[in-house]
């Protein structure tokens, strides 16, 4: 197999860090775009990766990261300007003559949805569509992480999100989106144009997951549903409107609709996600 330098954004992210690991052990050159040096890139420069600084939303930027590159992951945070994100990374791709990327995109995207977030990446899937670079789609559900952001709570004993109690998804680990990402840019052959949905292996209700953090933790955890605008305010995004439009609008965009669980991860790498009492203990330190 002729190896490959591949581009990696959102690069110093809970899915960007492992991607890059896990390419390089795999034998790829990698090439992280990153906005600034730091303490974070500065790990990935000492795993083995190029760093490339500079800003998505410049057209020469986009286009100097691509330069000598076939493939890439595209990577965006939640976030109004993914659009014009996505249409200069695509553009610059196309004039790179790329053949080949992956995208991260949402569970529960489709073209009546509702957030002005999941809109925007049914968009962004149609832009990659549209390039003509073959590209995969990977529509993934809550990640695990997403418990990082209110910790805080849970080291006081609660599990303080806007959602009912009885909404159920399947919390999936950055890593095992990572791991995909990099089989998939490995070995792209079948996946080109394709979309999976990803999933953790349990789904579970805001309860029972409360109740697996109080058996992973040993000490009572509580589920408390509190508002949108308290779960933002706990998270650091109460001023983000976007964020909030987001949040309100994703049970009548279905995000909590019984998912069509697949074996998706397990087949592409040969690995099953880890559950989410795996994915607390490995990070006990952050909830304790």
């Amino acid at each position: 197999m002729k190896y490959q330098t591949i581009l990696v954004t959102g690069a110093t992210g809970s899915t960007g860090v492992p991607t890059v690991e896990m390419l390089l052990k795999k034998g790829h050159s990698v090439r992280a775009f990153v906005r600034s040096e730091d303490e974070r890139s500065a790990k990935l420069k000492a795993l083995g990766a190029e760093l490339f600084i500079g800003d998505l939303h410049n057209m020469e930027d986009v286009r100097a990261a691509w330069k000598g590159v076939k493939r890439a992951y595209f990577c965006y945070p939640l976030h109004p300007n993914l659009l014009d994100a996505t249409v200069m990374f695509a553009q610059a791709a196309k004039e790179a003559n790329a053949e080949y990327i992956v995208n991260l995109s949402q569970k529960q995207v489709a073209p009546t949805s509702k957030s002005p977030a999941t809109i925007r990446h049914f968009l962004s899937e149609e832009i990659f569509n549209w390039s003509g670079v073959a590209t995969t789609h990977l529509r993934a559900t809550f990640f695990a992480e997403w418990f990082f952001y209110v910790s805080a709570a849970i080291k006081l004993g609660k599990l303080q999100m806007a959602f009912p109690e009885n909404a159920r998804h399947a919390p999936l680990a950055g890593e095992d989106i990572a791991r995909t990402v990099a089989t998939l840019l490995d070995q792209p052959n079948d996946h080109a144009g394709k979309v999976y949905q990803l999933f953790g292996p349990q789904l579970l209700t805001y309860t029972e997951i409360g109740e697996i953090f109080s058996r992973a933790l040993d000490k009572d955890i509580i589920y408390e549903r509190v508002s949108i605008q308290v779960m933002a305010d706990i998270i650091g995004l109460g001023g983000v409107n976007f964020f909030k439009d987001h949040v309100a609008n994703v049970m009548s965009d279905n995000l909590f609709a019984d998912p069509n669980m697949n074996a998706a991860i397990l087949d592409i790498t040969g690995e099953c996600p880890m559950t989410l009492s795996r994915f607390i203990e490995i990070n006990r330190s952050v909830f304790i």
